[in-house]
Formats: structure tokens, sequence, C-alpha cells
């Protein structure tokens, strides 16, 4: 009976490692500039000069909670909590190892934004006058 179970166990983890491997091979390349994606920001960090960084979700700190990247038109939508939109040029987008870097400048404030290629995971960093934020989440090819 042990083996029996092992030897399940053994399949399980077998099929687990091609679905996630495959998955990823699938997953390769899109997110290097031909194909639209769309980000979920998960987490947020925020930090104003001489005080305490805070950690919370985007609607907490009036980030948005969905980027949506349109690379025909050079720009970043952003869709806030409550409905509200706001679109960001597209000023510089570089290829860099396996990343795909995105920067701009929106409300006196510099952002970049890093996907990885393979993953889809993101991160980016918004900083202005004394204050940063910086957001993490993953996105997915349209």
């Amino acid at each position: 009976m042990t083996k029996r179970v092992i030897s399940g166990l053994g399949v399980l983890v077998l099929a687990g490692t091609l679905v996630f491997a495959s998955t990823a091979a699938n997953a390769a390349g899109k997110f290097d500039g031909k194909s639209n994606f769309i980000c979920a920001t998960m987490d947020v960090i925020a930090c104003v000069d001489g005080m305490i960084c805070s950690k919370g979700r985007a609607r907490e700190f009036e980030m948005p909670d969905f980027m949506t990247v349109d690379f025909k038109n050079k720009v970043l939508n952003a869709s806030y909590d409550g409905g509200k939109e706001a679109l960001s040029p597209i000023k510089n987008m570089e290829q860099s190892g396996n990343q795909l870097i995105l920067q701009g400048v929106e409300n006196d404030h510099g952002w970049s934004m890093s996907v990885h290629n393979e993953t889809g995971r993101m991160s980016i960093g918004v900083v202005g006058h004394e204050l940063s934020f910086s957001l993490f989440g993953a996105c997915k090819v349209l």
C-alpha cells in the first residue's frame, strides 16, 4: 500500500511539474512589448521623507488597481477603485535582460515599470517630491 501511495504521489508531482513547465514555456516572451497586457496591483508600499513607510492595498493609497499597457498608442491606462481612469504616456520602453522596462511622467511624478518576460511579475516605482510608492503585482497578456 505504501508503494502505491508513493507511486501515486510521484505521478502527481511529475504531472504538476510538466504543467508548470508547459505554462512557463507558453508565457515566455509574451511580455516583450509586442502584445498589450493588463496588470493587477497586489501590494503597495508608500514612503514619505522622514517618516516610516506604510504597506497596504492600492485603493488605500489612491493607486491604480489595474493598468492596461497599450503598445500601439504607447500609453498606460490606469483604473482606480470607484471607476476613475487615467492615461499616462509611455516615454521610454526598453528590453533589459529578462525584463521589459517602461517609464513615464504623470502628475509631477516619475514612474518606472518592470515586467518579467517569462512570469509577468511586475514592479513599479513612482517617485515625487519627498515621497515614493512601490507597487507589486502580476500581468496577463490580452
